[in-house]
């Protein structure tokens, strides 16, 4: 069985390409790294700007699952100007403070070794590029132009470096909202 995964990679930071990965669909909010091997899929579209290898367990899935969330709810905070549930920022923060994880020699009686990093500390290290990155766009100069797609069924969020910029995409919400307003035109002509 082929699984597709339709995930809304917009060139978007890799926090607001995270953020994107709860949409709508038919006024259903969905979840699109809803198991390990849907998580597996978003990070290989994102290896050049993750670095995983390995499988990806349900506690991966977790994890991410729970810094995504925090971090939807401080761009939400940012986006708004108000000050975000403490809960968020120590997740953003404990995935922050976690350690490097890199692959180290060790030597022992029978001579060099090399040890990989364990599950975990790749986990960390995931969670922490992440984090790193939800903290430029948070602090950083694009933090004011932080929006949400126009499109009332859609829950997308991107960086507006042009301010007239409304939709996640002009070819899919704005196209979209084009369109419902020539129907409602030729409607009322009739």
């Amino acid at each position: 069985m082929t699984v597709a995964h339709n995930f809304p990679l917009l060139g978007e930071p890799l926090a607001l390409d995270l953020v994107n990965t709860c949409v709508r669909r038919d006024h259903a909010d969905v979840d699109l790294l809803g198991s390990p091997a849907a998580l597996a899929a978003w990070l290989h579209l994102e290896s050049a700007r993750l670095a995983w290898s390995g499988p990806v367990s349900h506690a991966d899935l977790r994890a991410v699952q729970g810094l995504r969330t925090a971090l939807a709810t401080l761009l939400d905070a940012r986006r708004e100007g108000t000050r975000p549930p403490t809960a968020a920022l120590r997740k953003l923060n404990a995935a922050l403070a976690a350690p490097a994880a890199t692959a180290r020699l060790m030597w022992t009686a029978a001579g060099p070794k090399l040890v990989q990093p364990t599950a975990a500390s790749r986990r960390e290290v995931l969670l922490h590029a992440l984090a790193a990155d939800a903290v430029s766009v948070l602090t950083g100069p694009s933090a004011a132009q932080l929006r949400v797609c126009a499109h009332p069924d859609c829950v997308l969020q991107f960086v507006a470096r042009n301010p007239r910029r409304r939709w996640c995409s002009a070819a899919v919400c704005g196209n979209r909202a084009r369109v419902a307003r020539h129907y409602q035109r030729q409607r009322t002509d009739s």
